[in-house]
């Protein structure tokens, strides 16, 4: 009789240190978790969006000659003679050829330019506009032919069919884009090449 209490007083005792060490491993588990969750926490919320680098790109200044961006004349400086009228060329500002500094400059009558156009901007029927949509910042391209609703030469988005009004600031005319291309001020230097006269007027590309 003896021996079955010694017994079962050993296997009580079995039984509690189990359990201890159960509720021990529980408390365990449920610390281990509650400081994952806080880690996961804690690093989710240092994650934030990272900010558009759509506006960041080297400032274009006053003296920066203008290239051809490509094509067979790519990298020589454009001059006064090598645009002719009614036409358009992709051009970069020597040493800084980035997507976001993509220019398009277009030789039309000087006359047919009005505000809100810099006027001053125009030189012999030169005017220079950012190439990137401010939609979605695709490559504009050049149209020199009319097409509804822009019945005039003008700057056309392949993407999303965004129309500019070169003659009015490259205001837009047609198309998802939320607002004109930026104006870049343009002179001549001595031996008439096209030259940036300081940067463009407003934020290039889409405002994201």
């Amino acid at each position: 009789m003896d021996k079955i209490k010694q017994t079962t007083n050993q296997e009580n005792q079995v039984c509690q240190a189990c359990i201890a060490r159960r509720k021990i491993l529980k408390a365990g588990i449920g610390i281990a978790g509650v400081s994952l969750v806080g880690a996961m926490i804690s690093t989710f919320g240092t994650i934030k969006p990272q900010s558009s680098k759509a506006n960041e790109r080297k400032p274009i200044t006053a003296g920066n000659k203008l290239v051809y961006a490509m094509g067979p004349q790519k990298g020589q400086v454009i001059t006064l003679d090598s645009i002719k009228l009614d036409k358009g060329a992709l051009a970069f500002p020597l040493g800084k050829e980035e997507h976001l500094n993509l220019i398009m400059i277009i030789h039309e009558v000087q006359s047919e330019f009005k505000a809100p156009t810099h006027l001053s901007w125009v030189i012999n029927g030169i005017v220079a506009y950012s190439a990137i949509c401010t939609h979605m910042g695709c490559t504009v391209d050049w149209h020199p032919k009319s097409q509804t609703p822009a019945p005039y030469p003008h700057i056309f988005c392949p993407c999303h069919q965004s129309m500019y009004n070169i003659f009015e600031g490259a205001k837009v005319v047609s198309g998802p884009a939320p607002r004109p291309l930026p104006q870049l001020p343009i002179k001549f230097s001595p031996n008439n090449e096209i030259v940036a006269d300081g940067d463009f007027d407003g934020p290039v590309g889409p405002m994201v």
